[in-house]
């Protein structure tokens, strides 16, 4: 009787569960079979057939469609969609019957210039539902760009393998993984089994393979790519984040995306060998890629990537959670302006030699480097090495914020930093840095130090609202391609990163400024009417769209000096970021 009882109550258990389960992350139990290998390709052919014409309304897309451009989510038709004028025609495609993944590899052109793209789709239900791209343009960072017309993909990607060939799924993900794993801090040891013919194509180039007149590259130092792991070229690789969407077990195929984060916190390493390296930049960098890996027999043979750069530590929205700044409400009774100006001295003097535990910091703490957001004790606190002695440093009571802006030095290469400090009480609460480097060209002077503003005699002192309505017209303008506002003084000098680009008045209303589509998320960060000083931050987005150029957003802290009412004197600080990126 017992046991009955014991089953009768099993089955009324049974009863109430679920009518239907299934793996996590899942919508069905059973795989979606509707659309296989070629039909994926299908797919993913026509994505780059509609992107050479800028036409997405041929696509099937979904309602949820998500997509992004060098990690920053876009409305479909955005960055590439508005600029391509052609894509290559044997573009190297790849997808997973099992996950709905597809991937192509190849160039494009925009705007008449050539670019390595890589693009990963997901298909569900006869629609596409993620599209995830990397654009590599030519830029004055120093990245591998080869010559499109005649590069030719590795033939294997393309074949079946015979039956012995091939590995389980799980495996070929485990070895994708090590080639990660050996990457990733690479000291000479090796993680992943790699053929003896080992080949690897980045951004149209081989990187394994020596090259006539390149003496300084990763393949004329060695070749191959257990060689090159082997001897500890990429030491500069602190840490590889990545995601493993796409295998192809026929094929021997594996698609990963992710990051490269160069921290560079020392400026030069050795190889296993005893020769000196040093690091082409000496500030902390990501690469964001999209990386095909082609295994036969358990070991790498092939590999061909993707890769641009993106700011410190950027997130990829597919797969990790985005970073949000901590808000404060300022109390000025709490912390006033000399307390705020201390305490945004304290965080730029500690970051030589990171010393960031000698700040006050708040209970929740938030920091970001160029939009993005990181943990204080990395980033630039790894690799500054001096800060200007003698900043600019305007503190608001109001806003509760100070801006410091001056030199910064990183392994003795000098800078523009602008940081934006809030309080949260009497400590820190967060921390937003602008750093502005040499390498992305003009407009851009050598840093000395920030201008020396003395205060004004009370009667060409200018009010705060006065102030801010005249910024605000400037932004305004920018954003309008429309003429100049009448706010300037007749010998006012716009700088662009320490360098004078000339009278205030002059751009508006000429093709410089008419790449500017639209200025947003203006923020009014400090104001001294003393000095005649107010500080905003904004962003500048450039669609390239006219033909010009490449899209891309300026992250801005604009600095306006007034006397008597009219501005004297524009001083911005820009830094150069992925096309559409939102403030952290």
């Amino acid at each position: 009787m017992r046991s009955l009882k014991i089953a009768l109550a099993a089955l009324a258990i049974g009863c109430t569960a679920p009518a239907q389960a299934q793996a996590p992350g899942e919508a069905s139990a059973v795989p979606d079979l509707s659309c296989q290998y070629d039909c994926l390709i299908e797919f993913v052919r026509d994505h780059m057939a509609a992107l050479g014409t800028r036409n997405y309304a041929m696509l099937p897309l979904a309602a949820d469609l998500m997509f992004t451009e060098n990690n920053v989510v876009l409305p479909m038709g955005q960055g590439l969609w508005r600029t391509a004028d052609d894509v290559d025609a044997d573009g190297l495609a790849v997808a997973d019957e099992t996950t709905g993944h597809a991937a192509w590899f190849g160039s494009v052109r925009e705007n008449g210039n050539p670019v390595f793209y890589a693009v990963r789709i997901h298909v569900a239900d006869g629609r596409i539902d993620e599209i995830e791209s990397v654009v590599h343009r030519r830029t004055a960072l120093p990245a591998p760009f080869g010559d499109w017309q005649n590069m030719q993909h590795f033939a294997e990607f393309y074949e079946e393998l015979p039956e012995a060939e091939r590995r389980p799924r799980e495996r070929m993900l485990a070895i994708a993984d090590a080639y990660f794993d050996t990457v990733e801090l690479n000291d000479g040891q090796v993680f992943a089994p790699f053929s003896e013919d080992c080949s690897r194509l980045e951004n149209g180039i081989s990187t394994t393979a020596p090259a006539p007149g390149a003496q300084a590259s990763a393949a004329n130092i060695a070749s191959g790519c257990r060689a090159q792991f082997e001897l500890g070229l990429y030491r500069i690789n602190k840490r590889i984040r990545r995601h493993l969407p796409l295998v192809d077990v026929r094929r021997g195929v594996v698609v990963g995306t992710g990051f490269f984060d160069h921290a560079n916190e020392w400026d030069r390493y050795l190889l296993t060998d005893g020769r000196e390296m040093r690091t082409a930049l000496k500030w902390p960098n990501s690469i964001s890629l999209i990386e095909a890996f082609r295994i036969r027999n358990a070991e790498i043979q092939r590999i061909e990537a993707t890769f641009t750069y993106v700011p410190y530590f950027m997130n990829n929205p597919f797969w990790s959670a985005p970073t949000t700044m901590a808000r404060f409400n300022p109390n000025p009774e709490a912390c006033p302006g000399d307390c705020l100006s201390e305490l945004a001295t304290r965080v730029a003097d500690g970051m030589v030699g990171n010393q960031w535990r000698g700040v006050n910091w708040g209970g929740r703490v938030g920091y970001s480097e160029n939009s993005v957001g990181i943990r204080v004790g990395e980033g630039i606190w790894r690799t500054v090495t001096a800060v200007d002695p003698d900043p600019l440093v305007i503190a608001d009571d109001l806003t509760g914020k100070a801006v410091w802006i001056g030199r910064i030095e990183e392994h003795g290469q000098p800078a523009w930093a602008a940081l934006t400090v809030s309080a949260d009480g009497v400590n820190v609460g967060s921390v937003d840095v602008l750093i502005r480097r040499s390498n992305y060209g003009a407009p851009y002077a050598e840093p000395v130090s920030a201008s020396d503003f003395a205060p004004l005699p009370l009667a060409r002192q200018t009010s705060r609202d006065d102030m801010a309505a005249a910024a605000g017209q400037f932004m305004e303008a920018l954003g309008s391609n429309g003429s100049a506002p009448d706010i300037f003084a007749a010998d006012c000098q716009w700088l662009v990163n320490g360098q004078n680009v000339g009278q205030c008045a002059a751009p508006f209303g000429t093709p410089v400024l008419a790449r500017i589509e639209r200025v947003r998320d203006r923020q009014l960060l400090a104001a001294d009417e003393t000095r005649g000083l107010i500080a905003f931050r904004f962003f500048e987005d450039l669609p390239a769209a006219g033909g010009q150029g490449y899209p891309l957003t300026y992250q801005v802290v604009e600095l306006y000096r007034f006397e008597a009412g009219r501005v004297v004197q524009v001083e911005a600080f820009t830094s150069e970021l992925p096309y559409g990126i939102q403030p952290r």
